[in-house]
């Protein structure tokens, strides 16, 4: 007699040969659940151990500390919303309290303004000293100041406000130049394009100003212009001090040739600002050894420029056209090797020039590399009004105490003060700067507050006003909550901002600048 077998379906088998848990016994359940509590007591046994041992190690390896997010509740907060892309630069407090990482008000402010074509308010302006000049900055203006500048004498920027009053006041030619020095926040004109245009559209279109020459392959730019340069420039740097004399030029960078090297330079056909230009400088160093190089202007005929001579010595190539757009074409042709520091793209006055001076890698002490009568040639022939020194990003790695920082920029600005007492100097503190610990929290530098101060206690002891970027960024932890925001303000390495980011700085600097000047026109 045949046996009838039923076969079970694959969804019947029993995975890899274990038996179902629903066919546990009671004993066998009791067993599993035990095991299950001794393994998760053995978990926390090793969690608390790592609160009991007094070990540093052992900080990496707990699973909170205070000031943390409570494990797992993380999931649905911050975190969360930046894998959504939740919006979180936004101020205020939500149901579960204030939003974490959210941007100060005064960094809100600054966000999305933009200058517009608007000309400045015409109002009548209340205050009777701004009046009686003619001049006045209107309290709207003023909207979403961060920082002020800090010049407890009221006479660290006199200078600066003097030039910036005479081109207020429209007097023919009177232009206002300013000279802003720094790392690679600086050399990216993120900050000084977004301080240039708005200083221009409020006070007048003077160009452009200084462009380096060549910049290799450094992340240097400015923006606004067109500009090229080929591969055949040896670039001297201050940032490595190859150059024995200091001879850096106006922008810390000396570019070399002998022949065939090329650098185009031109204004652009649309912009808020900077379209237009009627002179041309070219600033280079005359030495025996020197070379030859031509300059095309749109396309025309060759000038050439020998630059041979005895002693060494700088000197400047100018060219005067119509206002207008313009290119110009520089190329090296032999007979010695030419040294260029860059090419200026300026128009008639009145109006400002803000110079982009940006040294990529730079520390403070770098700058002490220039040769004071070089250092003063080069600001007395850009008629320069304010030197503005903001090192201090890359000082942030070294190991050094308070007073070491302070000593860097004390020298930096006695050199400034002492090649150019005719400007104002201010020193322009550094973006926090940040890096991850050990539990992988973003943290700011402990040298940071520590740079922040000693920069503030230099210039008052020589005579330089001060910008707390630092703190108008949020201080503690400012880094972070720019990289948690949405729009980002802060790249992932911590050091430096967004496009986005650097223009909230140079709209907070701008608003900082016109404070100041408004208190001048008051007490003027």
């Amino acid at each position: 007699m045949a046996t009838s077998t039923t076969k079970r379906a694959p969804w019947d088998e029993k995975p890899y040969g274990l038996d179902d848990p629903c066919d546990a016994t009671p004993e066998e359940a009791r067993r599993g659940v035990v095991h299950l509590a001794i393994v998760a007591a053995v978990f926390v046994v090793i969690a608390l151990a790592t609160y009991l041992v007094p070990l540093d190690a052992m900080h990496a390896l707990r699973p909170w500390e205070p000031g943390e997010d409570v494990p797992i509740a993380r999931l649905y907060g911050r975190e969360a919303g930046e894998v959504s892309g939740t919006a979180i630069a936004t101020g205020g407090a939500s149901a579960g309290g204030p939003q974490q990482g959210a941007l100060d008000d005064s960094v809100l402010a600054n966000l999305e303004d933009e200058e517009d074509d608007a000309p400045p308010p015409e109002v009548e302006p209340t205050d009777p000293a701004q009046r009686a000049t003619g001049v006045r900055i209107d309290p709207s203006e003023l909207e979403g100041l961060a920082r002020e500048i800090e010049d407890p004498n009221g006479t660290a920027m006199r200078a600066f406000y003097d030039a910036l009053h005479r081109t207020a006041s429209r007097e023919p030619g009177a232009i206002t130049r300013v000279a802003h020095y720094g790392d690679s926040s600086i050399a990216l004109d993120g900050i000084t394009q977004t301080v240039r245009e708005r200083m221009q559209h409020r006070f007048g279109d003077a160009g452009h100003g200084f462009v380096l020459a060549a910049r290799g392959s450094m992340p240097y730019r400015h923006r606004g212009i067109r500009h090229e340069s080929s591969d055949a420039w040896r670039l001297m740097d201050i940032t490595h001090l190859p150059l024995s004399d200091g001879h850096y030029g106006y922008g810390g960078y000396q570019a070399r040739s002998i022949s065939g090297a090329t650098a185009e330079f031109g204004t652009v056909e649309e912009g808020p600002v900077g379209t237009a230009a009627s002179r041309f400088e070219v600033l280079y160093e005359r030495h025996p050894r020197g070379g030859r190089f031509e300059i095309r202007v749109d396309g025309g005929e060759p000038q050439l420029v020998d630059t041979r001579g005895e002693p060494v010595t700088d000197d400047v190539h100018r060219v005067v056209m119509p206002d207008g757009q313009h290119e110009i074409t520089i190329r090296t042709v032999g007979h010695g090797e030419s040294h260029l520091y860059g090419v200026v793209l300026e128009r008639d006055g009145p109006g400002v020039v803000y110079d982009s001076l940006g040294m990529v890698g730079a520390r403070a002490r770098r700058f002490l590399g220039f040769d004071r009568a070089h250092l003063a040639r080069q600001l007395e022939q850009r008629a320069t009004n304010l030197v503005v020194i903001g090192y201090g990003g890359n000082d942030a790695d070294d190991d050094r105490d308070e007073a070491q920082f302070e000593e860097d920029f004390r020298q930096v600005a006695r050199l400034v003060r002492q090649a150019r007492p005719e400007a104002s100097c201010l020193l322009f503190a550094p973006l926090d700067q940040a890096e991850r610990d050990e539990r992988g929290r973003i943290r700011t530098l402990e040298t940071v507050p520590m740079i922040v101060s000693a920069m503030r206690r230099a210039a008052q002891a020589e005579g330089c006003a001060f910008f707390d970027t630092w703190s108008a960024m949020g201080g503690e932890g400012g880094m972070e909550r720019w990289f948690r925001s949405r729009p980002r303000l802060a790249f992932g390495d911590f050091r430096h901002a967004t496009p986005a980011g650097y223009r909230v700085i140079g709209n907070m600097l701008y608003k900082a600048l016109l404070k100041g000047f408004s208190d001048y026109l008051t007490r003027r």
